[in-house]
């Protein structure tokens, strides 16, 4: 028997490949806490991007970040609250994550879209 998993995709929700890049707090020195992501590109996670529904907008936003996209990864979480995703040329700032049933079936990952960092 071949045990395979399916899921409804929409055109241009494809699986995509994310380069996880970790938050690194540094104190400059003039006193202040600096958070500067640090990634070599060796960790990675597949995962599928979609557009955030008003639902996961309301309940899932912070105070500086909105929610603007959602990422479902197969398996337990790799990646952290504040760690950042790059897919090609986008950013992805991660703002929750969602252990769906904490069985490690699949992770939900709430995202907002960074255009200012590169």
């Amino acid at each position: 028997m071949v045990s395979t998993r399916m899921m409804y995709l929409r055109p241009g929700n494809m699986f995509k490949d994310f380069v996880i890049e970790c938050n690194d707090q540094t104190v400059t020195s003039t006193g202040r806490v600096a958070n500067r992501h640090t990634g070599d590109g060796t960790k990675t996670m597949r995962g599928c991007l979609a557009e955030a529904s008003d639902d996961d907008r309301t309940n899932h936003s912070q105070k500086d970040h909105v929610v603007t996209h959602t990422i479902v990864q197969a398996g337990m979480p790799m990646a952290k609250r504040t760690d950042r995703l790059v897919c090609g040329e986008r950013v992805f700032y991660i703002v929750d994550i969602d252990d769906v049933g904490a069985l490690g079936i699949s992770t939900i990952y709430y995202a907002e879209e960074r255009r200012d960092a590169k």
